[in-house]
């Protein structure tokens, strides 16, 4: 059985997947087929710009960019089931520069015919991760993350790439490596309005909430050892009455059930009154349960009446769903 554990930090890189690089064939130390590496670096295993099925990102462009990065685990086998798996990636950095793009230290790493190759990848990698976690590691394509802290902001998703086989005798290599990589949190925002003058927002703050818990997608439930805490977003937003305004960016939590009451807080000046306190528990018979990779938005008025008014929230993009109005009071 191969194992996949969080080691030695290395730096793989992506090659893009129209530039020729212009590097010096690795040696290989497996006694096997060497038709791709002797092919020249044409046989050299490289990965497409990964896709993303929902991001707070925005978009696989976005990954473009200097700093991105994740970590990737790949080994093969002998396609007739002899001999044992090879590891050749393992908790491997993927990371982008500008000008050299994705790539990766320590030799390139090539196909060899005969073989199947499996790939599984992390998002973000496991340096970017860093006290966000207390342990990583990736057992037979089974992930387990565990001591995931949600108030670092950090977004989670991983992929996988499986199956990939290279016939004996074949001489031309299998294209770059795919990685579509899938959500394992839920998207959460709200954004405010005004009626009957203009407001300013200076924090909001959800607590009675899970923020901290171990991943295993090898499990069911997949997230466990959770512990609640509170989520707090300090950012000074204008809101008027002619449009919804931002007043939370996007808060990556943990999929959880809302049935135990997430209390959001908001403190907010009007034209007419400072130092303003408004609280609120999320209804859980609109919304029960944030889910992976949904993104759940919360729109609410600020009223000069001294009164909380919330719109339906919505799931947009990663799904949709309606909730109910809600008016609230005002908390002094």
């Amino acid at each position: 059985m191969m194992r996949y554990m969080n080691r030695r930090k290395n730096t793989l890189g992506i090659l893009p997947l129209l530039a020729a690089a212009l590097l010096s064939a690795a040696s290989c130390t497996e006694s096997m087929e060497q038709d791709m590496e002797t092919a020249g670096d044409s046989g050299a295993i490289r990965f497409s710009l990964p896709t993303l099925t929902r991001s707070a990102i925005g978009s696989e462009d976005d990954l473009n960019t200097d700093g991105q990065s994740f970590s990737v685990w790949g080994c093969y086998r002998h396609t007739d089931g002899t001999g044992s798996d090879v590891q050749i990636f393992d908790n491997t950095t993927v990371a982008y520069g500008s000008g050299s793009g994705w790539t990766y230290e320590g030799g390139l790493q090539y196909w060899h015919s005969g073989n199947t190759y499996d790939f599984y990848a992390l998002y973000p990698s496991t340096e970017t991760l860093g006290d966000a976690v207390s342990s990583v590691a990736c057992t037979d394509g089974t992930f387990t993350v565990n001591g995931f802290d949600a108030t670092k902001g950090l977004d989670l998703m991983t992929a996988e790439k499986t199956g990939i086989s290279v016939m004996a005798g074949q001489t031309e290599p299998p294209g770059p490596v795919a990685l579509k990589f899938q959500h394992l949190l839920a998207r959460v925002t709200f954004a405010a309005r005004s009626e009957g003058g203009n407001a300013t927002v200076h924090s909001i703050s959800l607590e009675g909430l899970d923020v901290k818990g171990d991943y295993d997608s090898g499990k069911e439930p997949l997230w466990s050892n959770t512990t609640e805490g509170t989520v707090s977003v300090e950012k000074e937003t204008s809101v008027t009455p002619a449009g919804d305004a931002d007043v939370s960016g996007d808060l990556l939590l943990i999929p959880q059930s809302l049935t135990d009451g997430v209390k959001l807080t908001v403190t907010y000046d009007t034209d007419a009154e400072k130092g303003k306190t408004a609280s609120y528990t999320l209804p859980a018979t609109t919304v029960s349960m944030w889910t992976a990779a949904n993104h759940y938005r919360y729109s609410f008025t600020l009223t000069g009446g001294g009164y909380i008014v919330f719109d339906p929230p919505t799931v947009n993009a990663w799904s949709d769903a309606i909730g109910g109005n809600v008016t609230i009071d005002v908390t002094q």
